[in-house]
């Protein structure tokens, strides 16, 4: 397969939709509130807490907007799950997408 990137040439990349998939996530983990988001509902998921939009504005020093849009990088790259419940949306760590990314980035 080829695949075309922002550089001046088609490259030929072996196992393409693998490669896609890791820069895929790799891209929504390249910033520090998103990696700090991803850890902080990982540790909630742990003890059964269910953590919504609220509990974020709470914990980091960011507005909501700010947050949500950090929130949205994780959900549209499968790491997030969201549940909406009434006003609130709860969040958790989609552990089966995480675990496909921790398995290709060890295959390298």
């Amino acid at each position: 397969l080829y695949l075309h990137m922002h550089i001046r040439k088609t490259v030929n990349i072996e196992q393409a939709e693998e490669a896609i998939f890791i820069a895929t996530i790799a891209s929504a983990l390249s910033h520090p509130v998103r990696v700090a988001l991803l850890h902080y509902v990982r540790q909630k998921d742990e003890v059964s807490s269910e953590v919504c939009n609220k509990d974020l504005v709470a914990h980091f020093p960011y507005s909501q907007s700010s947050l949500s849009q950090h929130v949205r990088k994780l959900k549209d790259c499968g790491l997030f799950r969201v549940e909406y419940k009434d006003k609130f949306s709860l969040y958790s760590v989609n552990e089966e997408i995480l675990a496909e990314y921790i398995d290709a980035i060890q295959k390298l």
